[in-house]
């Protein structure tokens, strides 16, 4: 049991370090990605890092399985460097101990890989795409970028902004046009552009409007190409913003609860089912191959085989989205699934493990007897 914990304790050290620095990368890779649709104007700077929140959860089931392959591969070839692993074997402690001790620690954290997968993921899905939505139909006056012309949601009108006031939020010399109801009279549509020096947004509460205040300004209304246009000045001028009912077009599979999954006849859902459930066994398979594949020598180093491990996982994974190609396309019945893909990865494991430690050593001294 000391020698048991001692392993877990390893491994589980080496894991929060893996974990964190993978969750920088991808984390990092989604702000640049996020960044530039604000710049671009395609979700408002305000939901930036809820956005980044909810997509945590789908990045965890990416980040939870390869963490924990890469965590088992180095603490148990750190051991091997510095003949701790040695020594745990004169203490009786054989490898297919270690594997069953890995095999535990795969087992809990597939449990917790399905949690991800089958609830916590679906739901973050759906919520973020509800506020990206969101985001993209919301307020015309939430994105804009300063000293640019930024298009206007349904590309109804531009806005133009000099200068925006970072405490307050107030924008200062405002251009603003916009699109109105068609005119059949004169076969065109109403347009009307306002030029102001100071605009700023508020909410009714009552209503639950929001409308653009601007001030010290002009407003010019007519028909394009029409010598007769309208000029108001004002003092100040409201003008009320109507965002677009929030509408998810595509229902992506990974936004379906899984419990709408599992009592569904569809071969689309029924393939989701099975997809997340195989993210889950791929913690059991990783961690298992990586025993066989920590086995390194002192000359070889903490990161002798991490080449070829990366280089497995890479195959595996690619594998896995062959298969998932092949049961889209009905080559292989839906029946498979990827259970039989999981279980190869378990069979190269302990094959691994047996020619490492028992079958070829065995072979060897029966040769070394019939040649006496």
């Amino acid at each position: 049991m000391i020698i048991t914990r001692y392993l877990l304790k390893e491994i589980f050290h080496t894991l929060l370090g893996v974990v964190l620095v993978l969750t920088l990368i991808a984390v990092s890779v989604q702000m640049v990605g996020n960044l530039g649709k604000v710049t671009a104007g395609v979700i408002q700077p305000s939901a930036l890092m809820l956005l980044l929140g909810l997509n945590m959860f789908s990045l965890i089931t990416f980040i939870l399985p390869l963490a924990l392959y890469l965590a088992v591969l180095l603490s148990l070839s750190r051991l091997y460097r510095d003949s701790e692993m040695t020594a745990i074997a004169a203490c009786g402690i054989g490898p297919f101990h270690i594997m069953r001790t890995v095999l535990i620690l795969g087992v809990f954290f597939a449990l917790v890989q399905g949690a991800f997968t089958l609830y916590l993921t679906p739901w973050s899905e759906v919520h973020f795409s509800r506020l990206t939505e969101k985001s993209k139909r919301g307020g015309d006056i939430e994105g804009v970028m300063p000293g640019r012309f930024n298009e206007l949601s349904g590309a109804q009108g531009v806005i133009y902004v000099q200068e925006i006031d970072p405490e307050t939020g107030e924008l200062e010399n405002v251009f603003l046009q916009m699109q109105q109801k068609p005119d059949r009279q004169k076969g065109g549509a109403e347009q009307f552009t306002v030029v102001a020096k100071h605009a700023y947004k508020i909410h009714d509460e009552k209503t639950g409007d929001q409308f653009l205040i601007l001030e010290q300004g002009s407003r010019y209304e007519g028909v394009p190409g029409d010598q007769h246009f309208a000029i108001l000045d004002f003092e100040k001028h409201g003008i009320r913003l109507q965002p677009k009912p929030v509408v998810i077009r595509e229902r992506r599979h990974r936004t379906i609860p899984s419990r709408e999954l599992f009592g569904s006849g569809r071969k689309d859902y029924q393939l989701e089912l099975r997809w997340r459930i195989s993210s889950a066994l791929l913690c059991i398979g990783l961690a298992m191959l990586a025993v066989p594949l920590s086995r390194t020598s002192q000359r070889q180093g903490r990161y002798g085989k991490l080449a070829i491990a990366m280089l497995l996982y890479i195959l595996f994974t690619n594998f896995l989205n062959v298969v998932r190609g092949w049961l889209q396309g009905e080559k292989i019945p839906l029946e498979l699934g990827f259970w039989w893909v999981h279980a190869l990865l378990i069979i190269l494991s302990l094959v691994l493990l047996l020619t490492q430690f028992g079958i070829r050593p065995r072979f060897t001294r029966r040769k070394q007897r019939v040649a006496e």
